[in-house]
């Protein structure tokens, strides 16, 4: 929740990749982010690396968190983002045949690494471009250096004269695509 209330601070909607035991743990936490204007996305039901696995327990993962997703936020789940950014040519293929549009990233800040001593604020300004799509988790462990990292991104992110975009409004922008 302490991310959400960032956001909800700075008046930042996010996208959020959702995995099915996040969904069974938190429950309150996806109503939070659907009541506060955040996209969400598919990130398997096991966060498992698709590239691994058949392609038939890969549409399991993935249609069955859709459907409990669309239950929890009566919303047409749309984007899919692979565990690792672990994708090939048959997952790739096999996730647009489940009418989900794969979303990777070009700035990871590397918060789901604990043995990292620089900052994560560093890090992201560092590795800054005209256009990104960053990169930074909300569980999987101990999140106390991505939250406090996250308002010095905001702020500096800010002072730079960057805008933030949920991924739909990205694609709606820079590519004219609507997803």
């Amino acid at each position: 929740m302490q991310i959400l209330r960032i956001l909800r601070n700075y008046g930042i909607k996010a996208t959020f990749f959702i995995t099915g035991d996040s969904v069974e743990q938190y429950p309150k936490i996806l109503r939070a982010l659907v009541s506060d204007g955040h996209t969400i996305g598919n990130h398997t039901w096991n966060h498992l690396d698709i590239t691994t696995i058949s392609q038939d327990v890969l549409k399991e993962e993935i249609l069955s968190l859709n459907k409990l997703l669309k239950n929890f936020t009566d919303q047409d789940i749309r984007l899919f983002r692979p565990p690792y950014g672990a994708i090939d040519e048959e997952s790739y293929r096999s996730i647009l045949e489940f009418g989900l549009l794969p979303i990777l990233w070009d700035l990871d800040t590397l918060d789901w690494d604990f043995t990292r001593t620089e900052p994560i604020d560093e890090r992201v300004s560092r590795k800054l471009k005209q256009q990104n799509i960053i990169l930074m988790h909300d569980g999987g462990g101990p999140r106390e250096k991505t939250v406090q990292a996250l308002p010095r991104i905001i702020d500096h992110l800010m002072q730079q004269g960057y805008e933030f975009l949920t991924i739909t409004e990205y694609f709606r922008r820079v590519y004219q695509k609507y997803v």
